[in-house]
């Protein structure tokens, strides 16, 4: 049946459809006046979409030119020092898409660049800065001083434990350790919580002690978080540790300093007294991650080689103790925090005992050494002397 429309005498609408006729009232829309409403809809809605997009699109461009915090840079790690001797200086990165670094250290009386990473023929005793282009480009700074050859003069580094845990106490301690300007770096282990897995290094370490890494060297000693994951080799390779990373021997200028690892067993023993009798150092340090207790036959060998003190850490606060005539400093608060009973409890004896984060500031002067514990502020919260 075909469809008709007509006006018909009256102002009527009616449709013609052979022997009779619907009428349609006035203002009832037609197929065809509603296919171009929907024509006109469709093309307004396509418009909208085009200007919120372009809106969107403009937004989203100023907010990278402009309101986005710059770029960090093209190093996804460091560029952070490794080694630092009276002539030599290394540093490690890791560097997008393989790009070439170039290594440059300005100070005492020329430039010197480095091959490899390795700066040699360095003037002792020498505040060097240090700066690494990428396609002409400064990315990235920082400073070393040499060690030196005059066995008085004054250095000074840091000392902490159990601080690998990437939150905002480690944080803090890494900017306070950066701010006291140490010549180098110890830990006494568990720089990684809860595993030393190359996929959370950076969280736990290079970042939070990013700004420390480019001024002094870190020579991590294994704590037992450290060695559950393949025995520490992600984290030794990562950090470049001296001889194979678990028991090593570091010297700066006169001070001497053993790391021991994890605790103190025959090997560690044994170890510890060939190194001790090396002639040359004036004042010698030991880390061990594990609290030396009264009657330890370690003790008997430190006293023997008259060790100064000894780090430690696994216990999560900063005591300082005598035992059987050694002084030991435990400085598990890095970062971590308090657990159980067992990581928390004072030990009896201690001289001071305390729960607040920080780093311990050793300072060496000739035969003579000053203790500075500094918490995650910055405040001096114990002093001792040799």
């Amino acid at each position: 049946m075909t469809l008709r429309r007509r006006r018909a005498p009256g102002d009527r609408s009616t449709l013609d459809a052979g022997a009779g006729a619907a009428e349609i009232p006035d203002g009832v829309p037609t197929r065809q006046s509603l296919d171009r409403r929907l024509r006109v809809a469709v093309i307004a809605v396509s418009m909208l979409c085009a200007v919120l997009v372009l809106v969107i699109g403009g937004l989203l461009l100023y907010w990278r030119e402009y309101l986005l915090r710059p770029n960090p840079g093209v190093f996804a790690r460091g560029p952070f020092l490794t080694r630092l001797t009276e002539t030599e200086a290394a540093l490690r990165w890791t560097v997008e898409d393989g790009r070439e670094v170039v290594l440059t250290a300005v100070g005492g009386s020329r430039e010197v660049r480095a091959r490899d990473g390795r700066f040699t023929g360095l003037e002792p005793d020498t505040l060097y800065a240090w700066t690494a282009a990428v396609d002409g480009s400064a990315a990235s700074t920082g400073s070393f001083r040499t060690a030196p050859t005059d066995p008085d003069t004054p250095i000074r580094f840091v000392a902490f434990a159990d601080y690998g845990s990437g939150d905002e106490h480690e944080w803090a301690v890494g900017r306070v350790a950066a701010a006291v300007r140490p010549a180098f770096a110890v830990t006494a282990g568990d720089n990684s919580y809860l595993t030393s897995n190359a996929a959370v290094l950076d969280r736990n370490i290079f970042k939070p002690l990013h700004d420390l890494m480019k001024v002094a060297p870190l020579w991590a000693g294994m704590g037992d978080h450290d060695l559950f994951w393949r025995n520490g080799a992600d984290l030794i390779s990562a950090l470049d540790l001296p001889g194979d990373g678990l028991r090593y021997e570091v010297r700066y200028g006169p001070v001497q300093v053993v790391v021991l690892g994890d605790r103190a067993d025959d090997a560690t023993i044994a170890f510890a007294q060939e190194m001790l009798a090396r002639p040359g150092p004036r004042v010698r340090f030991v880390t061990l991650h594990r609290p030396l207790q009264a009657g330890n036959p370690l003790l008997d060998v430190l006293r023997e080689a008259r060790v100064e003190a000894v780090f430690q850490g696994h216990l999560h606060r900063y005591e300082r103790r005598l035992v059987d005539g050694v002084r030991l400093f435990t400085v598990g608060v890095g970062g971590k925090g308090p657990g159980n009973l067992e990581f928390t409890k004072a030990s009896a004896g201690a001289e001071r005992s305390l729960l607040d984060f920080g780093l311990l500031q050793v300072d060496v002067v000739g035969d003579r050494v000053a203790y500075t514990y500094l918490d995650e502020t910055g405040r001096i919260l114990d002093r001792a002397t040799s």
